[in-house]
Formats: C-alpha cells, structure tokens, sequence
C-alpha cells in the first residue's frame, strides 16, 4: 500500500497525464479509503479549473486543454520533482 504522500503525488500527475493502469487502481482504492486524499484531489481540480477560468477571462481566450512541453522541459520537471521527493 502507498503512503498519502506518494498518492498525492499520483493524483498531482494524474491531472496533467493519464496514469498507467496499475498505478490508476491503486489510487483509486486509496481514494475510496482516505478522505484526506479525496479532499486533496477534489482540491487540485478545483484549483485546476478555476486557474483555466482566470486564463480565459484575464486573456479572452480559452486555456487550452493540453498544453505540450519540450522534451528537455519535460525532463527538467521530473527530475526537480523527483529531486523534492527524496
């Protein structure tokens, strides 16, 4: 079983990527037992939609749904994100 504080950061991933399968069903069973970590993700969505809606009205455009990284981007990220969890 994982810990609140790798499931917090599976479900902070899982908003900007699909999760692999596995990983997707471990999250969701944790879920279906803490209600911290609901919270947590009820949270970051929330927060989610309301920074796309503040985009939208400060930019008069729409967010768009997928934004793509650089493959150096997305590398620096994960390794600062890595480098946080240890």
């Amino acid at each position: 079983m994982l810990s609140c504080k790798e499931i917090t950061k599976l479900v902070s991933k899982s908003l900007d990527r699909p999760l692999p399968p596995s990983k997707r069903i471990i999250v969701w069973m944790h879920l279906q037992m803490c209600r911290l970590c609901s919270a947590f993700r009820r949270d970051q969505i929330l927060l989610k939609e309301r920074i796309a809606q503040e985009v939208s009205r400060e930019s008069g455009k729409e967010m768009p749904q997928e934004v793509t990284l650089s493959a150096a981007a997305k590398q620096r990220i994960t390794k600062a994100m890595d480098s946080q969890g240890s």
